[in-house]
């Protein structure tokens, strides 16, 4: 017997080694600390979130760098005679003790992704919820969960990690339940030909940034 997994679902995880991320996230976490300052109060249970024109700052050139490189991989793993393309937004999280990020998805791209800064123990993981709704109509009870019968997955969020997934796919963040932040950032990627009217982000953050550099 042979098995065909139809229309596979890819989620692409990264780690960085530790002498590349641990400078990297020092300098993130100063750089996000410098747009937010005077740093607002940010309530238990809350989100803050920058705006999403993170990539063009220079101050976060090299995670944009990372990002562009991943991308590429991915483009060439999935074998796509793309063209150009562009990052169409990226913002920096907080969350705090209590914080988290209901279900979403990230329309009119054709990339997500999300980078890890500071994790505290205990302060959540990232869940993609299964695509297809009519696969829970019959649910029977499991010997043990595999990518065959679970309807989510799971990915622990470490320092130094950055995952890419389509955007159009559901993920959630569940509630930090650590006494410590949780920083990441978050970005979209788009073919160049699709972005000049569709793919911006349509929302600011928490706070405008202030103190832009040049483009």
């Amino acid at each position: 017997m042979s098995v065909k997994e139809l229309f596979p679902t890819p989620v692409w995880v990264i780690d960085l080694q530790s002498e590349v991320y641990r400078p990297l996230n020092a300098a993130l976490l100063a750089s996000i600390e410098a747009l937010i300052s005077p740093r607002p109060p940010i309530p238990i249970g809350s989100t803050w979130q920058s705006d999403p024109v993170l990539h063009r700052l220079d101050r976060f050139a090299e995670i944009t760098a990372i990002i562009r490189e991943a991308v590429r991989g991915i483009i060439a793993f999935l074998e796509l005679e793309a063209g150009a393309f562009e990052i169409t937004g990226c913002w920096a999280n907080i969350n705090p003790t209590g914080g988290l990020n209901s279900s979403h998805c990230h329309p009119n791209n054709f990339l997500s992704g999300v980078y890890y800064v500071a994790v505290p123990k205990g302060s959540g993981r990232i869940e993609f919820a299964d695509p297809r709704p009519q696969a829970a109509v019959i649910f029977p009870p499991v010997k043990r969960w595999n990518r065959f019968n679970g309807n989510k997955l799971l990915i622990d969020a470490e320092e130094g990690r950055l995952i890419l997934f389509p955007a159009w796919l559901s993920h959630s963040v569940p509630v930090n339940r650590s006494h410590q932040e949780r920083v990441s950032l978050s970005f979209n990627v788009m073919f160049s030909s699709f972005t000049e009217a569709m793919s911006k982000p349509l929302w600011q953050g928490t706070a405008p940034v202030r103190k832009a550099e040049p483009t």
